[in-house]
């Protein structure tokens, strides 16, 4: 017996050693990178640039809400007459009402890349003015800051790019491959405009060989057990789906009830599909565990070398907390319930809506098909809400040139920054572009930390003038290595 115990004991001692062997060499760290020379900037006047651009409201309402043409008119003519350069000697387009498509010849026969970012901005939420620390649209710059609507969320990184681009210009930059800049209109309401753009390119048969849009930031603070800066670079966005829930009843005095009125109907099958998750995949995350390297608290790596043991374990620590959770599954969110009038009468109809963001590996079609399994009653209909659906992008290689150069660049910039891939969960521009682009990042050099992402969307958007004016030298470089991407 003491001799069976030590053997077990033996095997338990070679299973923990193998366990943080695994755990020591997962996720090598990246070479030291060596930073490049300071780059002589005008800090003013990219300041004064994207102080202005901010105080043109060019709100996205809706997608049934007219657009404020005016506003749209005015950025335009700001733009234009802030970078003479770009819309002097690049190709200017003006697609699908407001959405401006920018094309910059190449010397060179490589296919071309292109940068996206999007003019629009949020409304901001009715009465709550009085709660910004300073207008939301006066594009105040103080205490650190550049304070407004559409800071963030996208304006910064637009006019990151055109004083990028400008300054090249100036230079005499004549680029290798050709690049385009698409800044679409509308991108808060779903992005017609980026699909017009995208259409146009595809009807003129240009093929893509990188593409850079916004959804991953440089984070300070919202990476778990990591306290430094982690630039997350999107290789991947989750798609979009609403189906409406419904079911009819028979109506009548709420004395004599059926056993299940249709509400009861409806209640039932989404509380079939929240006790009823869609799978896990951790495959994501172990990705972004693994670009962390040494970075990465010693427990997580352990846990994600060795899936094959503790996949379970991980995938409850994950699914703990929504933020987590996005990054592993296709989410399913009830948000929308209508049924009766009055509270004595039975409803004759039922109905709600479910939102779905689609992991990549499920389609649209294959989330339908689940629901309705998962459902399971005949007497409940499930349908498509809207037209508005699009099934995930495709995942890009993260051995690619694009990749790569992109987060050299991050890196020589800001040394102490890791960068690691993560799965954008929300929608961007990007998605519309799938079927011209051969690889598609989702990346802006702003940096965010738990007040920025507050903001975003919310009150007091703001962004550090430091991580701007990174953000414009990072696209001065990447546009510089346009050949190497």
């Amino acid at each position: 017996m003491k001799k069976l115990l030590g053997w077990m004991l033996l095997l338990v001692l070679l299973l923990c050693a193998v366990l943080v062997v695994r755990g020591i060499q997962f996720g090598g760290d990246l070479p030291q990178a060596e930073s490049v020379a300071s780059i002589d900037w005008d800090e003013a006047r990219a300041l004064e640039s994207i102080s202005a651009a901010l105080q043109i409201p060019t709100i996205s309402r809706g997608k049934h809400i007219a657009v404020d043409t005016e506003a749209f008119a005015a950025f335009h003519a700001f733009l234009r007459q802030r970078y003479p350069l770009v819309f002097s000697q690049l190709e200017v387009e003006v697609l699908a009402g407001q959405s401006l498509l920018l094309h910059w010849q190449g010397s060179g026969k490589q296919l071309p890349v292109m940068f996206l970012a999007h003019q629009d901005v949020v409304p901001v939420l009715a009465g709550s003015e009085s709660e910004w620390s300073h207008p939301p649209f006066a594009g105040v710059v103080a205490d650190g800051y550049i304070w407004g609507r559409g800071a963030l969320d996208d304006k910064g990184s637009l006019i990151s790019l055109l004083e990028a681009a400008e300054r090249l210009l100036a230079e005499g930059f004549v680029p290798e491959r050709s690049i385009y800049f698409g800044f679409g209109h509308d991108e808060e309401d779903g992005g017609d405009g980026a699909k017009a753009m995208a259409k146009a390119l595809a009807d003129r048969g240009v093929r893509l060989d990188f593409l850079l849009d916004e959804g991953g930031f440089v984070t300070k603070g919202l990476v778990p057990g990591v306290d430094g800066r982690v630039a997350l670079i999107g290789p991947a966005e989750k798609g979009y789906t609403s189906l409406k829930i419904s079911a009819q009843g028979i109506g009548g005095h709420a004395s004599m009830p059926p056993r299940h009125t249709a509400l009861g109907l409806v209640a039932r099958a989404i509380n079939r599909l929240e006790n009823n998750p869609f799978p896990a995949d951790l495959s994501f995350t172990k990705d972004t565990i693994m670009g962390l390297g040494s970075a990465a608290p010693f427990v997580q790596r352990v846990v994600f070398a060795n899936l094959w043991l503790f996949g379970p374990l991980a995938e409850k620590m994950l699914a703990a907390m929504p933020t987590t959770d996005a990054a592993i599954r296709t989410t399913t969110a009830a948000t929308m319930m209508s049924a009766g009038e009055k509270d004595n009468v039975l409803p004759q109809s039922a109905e709600a809506v479910v939102n779905f963001r689609i992991l990549p590996g499920d389609t649209v079609e294959s989330v339908l098909q689940r629901v309705r399994d998962v459902i399971d009653d005949p007497l409940v209909s499930v349908s498509l809400y809207s037209d508005f659906s699009n099934n995930p992008s495709k995942v890009a290689s993260l051995d690619s040139p694009g990749f790569s150069v992109l987060s050299q660049i991050i890196r020589q910039l800001r040394p102490d920054t890791l960068v690691a891939p993560r799965l954008v969960v929300g929608a961007t521009d990007a998605r519309h572009y799938e079927a011209i682009s051969n690889a598609s990042y989702r990346f802006l050099g702003l940096e965010v930390g738990p007040d920025e992402l507050a903001g975003m969307h919310g009150t007091n958007e703001r962004v550090s003038i430091e991580s701007f004016i990174d953000s414009a030298h990072m696209y001065y470089l990447l546009l510089r290595r346009s050949a190497d991407l």
